[in-house]
């Protein structure tokens, strides 16, 4: 009985972490980082400021959670089925790239949390620390993969050449990203997909992805 209510209560505090991280990013949603006073928080979640205070001591804690949530959900959505996809490198590749710029993770609301999070890197150090992370943590799922692929097809680079392949791919992807976020009326349904693989298939030079 006692592991079970030991459980349970870990459980509803993980979730109320949560709820509260989410409400964080409504109303950064709804107004940028201004909006997300610890009363504005505390009324979307529908709790007391107490109540957030009690699991986040202060205002920059709560904006780097959700901060760090958000680029973790991104990263996830970025690489949805690429580790369990059967079959060769170039496939788990042209996957990425396609799940990258999907408007699952290609999208204003995913846009508007990023420049928000951004514009506090130069002032507050705990945010550019997890901007940092973020970043490096997305570049390296690029250089990974691309490792695999050179690894497939034979060919031997160096690790310097290989940190640079990730740094384009990397490049490429937020790029594209960030045309799709801000103005996404302007293309076809995949179309920046499309130009991602050719232009990854290009600075790679590589072939099968398109």
């Amino acid at each position: 009985m006692s592991d079970t209510r030991k459980s349970f209560s870990r459980e509803s505090e993980e979730k109320r972490t949560m709820d509260l991280i989410v409400a964080t990013q409504m109303c950064i949603e709804r107004g940028g980082v201004g909006e997300a006073s610890i009363r504005r928080i505390a009324d979307e979640a529908g709790v007391t400021p107490g109540l957030v205070r009690h699991y986040f001591p202060d205002k920059e804690a709560l904006i780097c959670a959700a901060y760090r949530q958000t680029m973790a959900d991104m990263f996830k959505g970025a690489r949805q089925g690429v580790d369990e996809l059967p079959g060769n490198a170039i496939d788990k590749m042209r996957l990425f790239i396609n799940t990258s710029l999907h408007p699952g993770v290609m999208n204003s609301r995913y846009h508007q949390l990023w420049a928000s999070f951004t514009s506090l890197t130069r002032s507050t150090p705990s945010m550019a620390k997890i901007h940092h992370e973020s970043y490096l943590e997305f570049r390296m799922g690029c250089q990974d993969l691309v490792e695999l692929v050179f690894a497939e097809i034979g060919r031997e680079v160096s690790a310097k050449a290989l940190e640079q392949y990730g740094i384009m791919v990397n490049a490429i992807l937020d790029g594209l990203w960030l045309e799709g976020c801000l103005a996404m009326e302007l293309f076809d349904d995949g179309e920046l997909a499309e130009i991602g693989l050719r232009s990854v298939q290009s600075v790679l030079d590589i072939e099968g992805l398109i």
